[in-house]
């Protein structure tokens, strides 16, 4: 199963339309487009139909003096003796050999004899003179064609009798030609449908379609000059039509106000830029757990003053950058507030709801350094910065240090009337009720800096609530007295 010079011819043009659409002159761009689905149609009809069966095909030395006439029988299993006819094999086999589609026969067995090597034929070969050879049938062979001495004969069909099952795989391998045009033309279209948008002919690497391309080139030269095999070399045919398609679509011809650029002009543009994204899926393999939280806490931490200097955003976007995460001031300062300490109380839970992710611990040693360093990088450390650090490196390094038992500043409302204890319990229903020294009172949150404490204590003595400060390990509940 060969194909023909009509049929090679018929690629030969295709491909040069192709590479030549831009200077077709058609007036709408629809007109254009239809023209190159026609143009693809009748190509994958040529992959189709366009392979012709010969019962013995010839290869390109159909002149050369040895000659294969027949085969008897044409059709047998492996270990037959195989009896072929022709002329000009050679009195002696010598160095000669039979091949199998790609699989030399060559059963040599070098016996010591007197002290010389002398080589001595093995059962692989019954008999061998100038018109007649009898061979067996290697366990390897498949059906294809036979030849002599790596194709210095024609070529001759003849058929493996194998056991059912190979027969019907094989069979599926035909129809799988079909899928193959129908999954190839399925995936082109979905892209040919954009071609003209840069950002889908940006989307294709050049560089890679290119080793794609080649690779099933070698593979094409190995099905036709090695291993004679049509139907594998058809498949691949199909993958390199695909590929060059692709090519031609990544190139950014297709693109509006890019139409009139040379080709290879474009190819060098499509270059440089695939050059600078090179890198980008091994630093989003490698870059760290919940990145894009870490981003965030930097940034909520830059702009607790409400000021994002230069030289921080110039930091954030350099760890944006280094992380390949989209860094944009706009989009994390919409869930803001105007009052600072509901600010300072949302970037504290972010960073706790974070770190009960488990994060690496070197991770979060990191993660203090780096918040240690935005402080500090416009030189000047404000008073809000300053506050909410102070309780935020405390956190980290409880977590760094996996101390259960250390002081912490808890914030208590002790009730002076009972309607307070309404108003503890309508605005604050997680609050723990506690029993201290003096009475009862309402824990209403654990810190790690004392002055982050008394201005969460502040937020309450202005409504007219009696709170303070109680620093111990572990305050005593009232269901641990009882």
């Amino acid at each position: 199963m060969l194909l023909s010079p009509t049929v090679l011819f018929c690629i030969f043009v295709f491909e040069r339309l192709l590479i030549n659409i831009k200077y077709i002159k058609i007036e709408s761009m629809s007109t254009k487009d239809n023209y190159i689905k026609y143009l693809l149609f009748c190509f994958f009809l040529v992959l189709l139909i366009g392979c012709e069966s010969k019962e013995e095909a010839t290869n390109p030395k159909e002149n050369t003096s040895v000659q294969i006439v027949s085969i008897s029988p044409k059709d047998f299993k492996y270990g037959d003796t195989i009896t072929i006819t022709g002329k000009n094999f050679g009195a002696k086999k010598g160095t000669s050999y039979v091949e199998f589609t790609g699989i030399k026969e060559d059963k040599i067995l070098w016996l010591i004899e007197n002290n010389d090597e002398v080589r001595k034929e093995a059962d692989g070969y019954v008999s061998w003179s100038d018109t007649l050879i009898k061979v067996v049938a290697p366990q390897n062979a498949v059906t294809g064609k036979l030849y002599i001495n790596h194709r210095d004969s024609n070529g001759y069909n003849y058929k493996i009798n194998r056991p059912t099952y190979v027969n019907i795989i094989d069979s599926t391998v035909k129809i799988s030609l079909l899928i193959s045009v129908i999954f190839i033309y399925l995936k082109i279209n979905k892209i040919w449908k954009r071609k003209h948008e840069l950002e889908v002919a940006d989307s294709q690497s050049l560089t890679g379609l290119g080793i794609y391309i080649a690779n099933c080139i070698l593979w094409v030269s190995y099905y036709i000059f090695v291993a004679n095999d049509p139907k594998s070399m058809l498949d691949t045919i199909i993958y390199i039509f695909e590929g060059t398609i692709f090519f031609v679509i990544g190139t950014g011809i297709f693109v509006k106000g890019q139409r009139g650029q040379r080709f290879w002009k474009l190819i060098m543009r499509s270059l440089r830029l695939e050059r600078k994204e090179a890198d980008y899926l091994i630093k989003r393999f490698f870059r760290p757990v919940n990145a894009e939280v870490i981003i965030n806490i930097l940034h909520q931490l830059a702009m607790i003053d409400n000021e994002l200097a230069p030289k921080e955003q110039e930091l954030l976007e350099t760890f944006s950058k280094e992380w390949n995460i989209d860094y944009s001031p706009e989009k994390l300062n919409k869930n803001r507030s105007k009052d600072t300490s509901n600010n300072y109380m949302k970037l504290r839970k972010t960073v706790t709801e974070y770190l009960n992710s488990e994060p690496p611990i070197e991770q979060v040693a990191q993660l203090k350094d780096m918040m240690n360093a935005m402080i500090n990088a416009d030189d000047k450390v404000s008073d809000e910065e300053e506050l909410i650090f102070s309780e935020l490196g405390g956190i980290l390094e409880a977590f760094l240090q996996s101390e259960k038992n250390i002081p912490m500043h808890h914030v208590l409302i002790v009730p002076q009337k009972d309607e307070q204890i309404d108003t503890i319990r309508e605005l604050l229903p997680d609050a723990n009720l506690l029993n201290i020294s003096g009475g009862l009172a309402y824990s209403i949150g654990s810190y790690h800096s004392t002055k982050y404490a008394e201005m969460i204590c502040k937020e309450y003595q202005q409504i007219k609530l009696f709170t303070f400060v109680y620093e111990s390990t572990k305050p005593e509940t009232e269901s641990d007295k009882k």
